[in-house]
């Protein structure tokens, strides 16, 4: 895929993450935890052994976008462990600060999605800090709807923040 970036062109590619991409989606996702305003965490909490372990599990998802050699973007799948939410997955997602707003990010979800809809996957949550507002926006344009808000959830410095909660249903159904 072709990313304009500084006036540049760029070729990137979203691909299932492996187990030796684990030390690069570590950094990617430290990078990010590092802005202390997008992700609850702010310490990756796996070793490079425990990534690596952890992206055999074919149960779940980890996309990659790759640019010139270096993860950008991390994006997670990770299904409901029991019998009774087997039907339901977790949507996380991480993009470099230097690669946002750019289009990857919405490539990443549109993949999951896809890989969603095979597996049987009915229903995919995120949380968001309300304070993302160009996040809530992008999950919007594809298609996540509002499920709930819990107010004042987080502290983040010396703000209240609430926690979005936002489902896409696989198959279409809508609530009603």
């Amino acid at each position: 895929m072709i990313l304009k970036r500084d006036g540049a062109v760029e070729n990137y590619a979203i691909r299932r993450g492996v187990p030796e991409d684990a030390k690069g989606i570590i950094e990617c996702m430290q990078s990010v935890m590092d802005e202390k305003i997008y992700l609850v965490s702010e310490y990756y909490l796996l070793t490079e052994r425990g990534e690596r372990e952890r992206l055999k599990n074919k149960d779940d998802l980890t996309l990659v976008c790759e640019l010139n050699g270096k993860i950008a973007g991390v994006t997670t799948i990770q299904r409901g462990m029991y019998r009774k939410n087997r039907h339901v997955a977790s949507l996380g997602i991480a993009i470099r600060k230097e690669y946002r707003h750019m289009g990857m990010g919405t490539g990443m979800i549109r993949d999951a999605i896809s890989w969603s809809k095979q597996q049987g996957i009915e229903k995919i949550n995120l949380e968001v800090f309300s304070s993302n507002v160009h996040a809530i926006q992008a999950y919007r344009n594809l298609g996540f709807q509002y499920e709930g808000v819990r107010k004042r959830q987080f502290l983040i410095g010396d703000r209240y923040v609430d926690d979005v909660l936002m489902t896409y249903f696989t198959c279409g159904w809508n609530g009603d």
